[in-house]
């Protein structure tokens, strides 16, 4: 008989885990037209105003012809801005409109209601030692390399204010 290999499954349980709550987060804002890479794109930015479009891309671990795309079609919205930078014209930074706010207010509320979904019947102290444990899986991977490391970091850092799903 085989024995049952828990973090085998809890590691399949983590990935099916995410890819509801994105599933939960896609179904609750597909009324606001965007898609999932827009959507990321304006959380991201309003985290980290300023950012370029390749930092954009690896922070959202996709394709930079994909943040570039998405990109155009926020700023054709209105939704977003590209400013050249004083220092080196050929660097571009993008930054969230004013129109952009209302809009990112409703994603907030959404995400809101998301998380309170997954977390139903979480006590504080649960919900607290749930992110000290996941916390705990992440930083495993800044031993595995530099880069890795960085990205980690980076991550923890920039999700601390407001996770997006």
């Amino acid at each position: 008989m085989k024995s049952t290999n828990h973090l085998q499954i809890a590691a399949s349980i983590l990935a099916d885990t995410s890819r509801i709550l994105r599933m939960d987060f896609r179904r609750r804002a597909q009324h606001l037209n965007l898609t999932q890479p827009q959507w990321q794109t304006l959380l991201n930015l309003s985290r980290e105003p300023g950012i370029n479009q390749a930092n954009l891309a690896e922070q959202l671990d996709v394709n930079p012809v994909t943040v570039a795309q998405s990109v155009d079609r926020l700023v054709k919205a209105g939704l977003v801005l590209r400013e050249r930078r004083q220092q080196d014209r050929r660097a571009v930074s993008l930054f969230l409109t004013s129109k952009a706010e209302p809009l990112l207010e409703e994603l907030n509320v959404i995400a809101d209601e998301t998380r309170a979904v997954a977390f139903a019947g979480f006590s504080a102290a649960e919900a607290q030692l749930f992110e000290e444990l996941l916390l705990r899986v992440k930083m495993n991977f800044c031993n595995t390399d530099n880069a890795t490391k960085a990205d980690v970091k980076a991550s923890a850092s920039a999700r601390s204010s407001k996770e997006d799903v």
